[in-house]
């Protein structure tokens, strides 16, 4: 029976997404992310505030161990194409979703991290 706990335990453990990614710089700017997962991650892509929200994806990118990214952010968009303008928009969440091996990490909600930056 003491066995059973530690199982709910490994699988409640890390609630930020498949990967190891850490959110390295937010400005408003750009966002800098930096994958330290073990193996190396391909064809990604960068969301804020999720899929109804502004995405990134003029090209889909590849980490490699400890490799940073800088994304710009007047290179996000909605599907209309207007661009992030942080005069009025607001980021509560950035996640990375990638395809080989298929997950989502987490990297920023808003008011856990950087002070809540542009809330």
């Amino acid at each position: 029976m003491a066995f059973l706990p530690c199982l709910l335990l490994v699988g409640c453990e890390d609630m930020t997404g498949d990967f190891d990614m850490e959110l390295v710089s937010l400005s408003r700017t750009s966002v800098v992310i930096k994958s330290t997962n073990s193996a190396p991650l391909s064809d990604c892509v960068v969301l804020i505030n999720g899929a109804s929200g502004f995405w990134y994806e003029p090209e889909r990118v590849s980490f490699k161990k400890g490799q940073r990214r800088t994304f710009i952010l007047s290179r996000f968009f909605t599907s209309t194409k207007r661009q992030f303008n942080d005069q009025v928009d607001s980021i509560s969440q950035i996640a990375v979703n990638c395809t080989q091996p298929s997950g989502t990490a987490v990297v920023f909600e808003k008011n856990q991290s950087f002070g809540g930056f542009l809330n």
